[in-house]
């Protein structure tokens, strides 16, 4: 993989990757660490888009692991937190 390649997939990535911003303004180090964490991020974006996908295409429904089917007790939210929420 040639350092164009890498400019190149770092301006797919993030639209602020300029070739003149990645030399002018980025170590080495920082474009290397940008790349690994925006192609990790791409590839768990992919994992979670197919995953969704061949779920649905099975049929299976799945709730997700956050929702626990309840609704929020806003009663009890505003009893513990209701003074402390700021509205401007």
């Amino acid at each position: 993989m040639t350092i164009g390649d890498i400019f190149a997939q770092m301006g797919i990535m993030y639209s602020w990757a300029s070739p003149d911003h990645l030399l002018d303004q980025m170590s080495t180090d920082q474009v290397m660490l940008y790349y690994e964490k925006g192609i990790h991020a791409v590839e768990m974006q992919a994992r979670v888009f197919w995953g969704v996908l061949g779920e649905a295409l099975n049929g299976q429904e799945n709730v997700s692991e956050t929702d626990s089917g309840d609704k929020p007790d806003l009663k009890r939210f505003y009893e513990l937190y209701g003074n402390k929420i700021k509205r401007g």
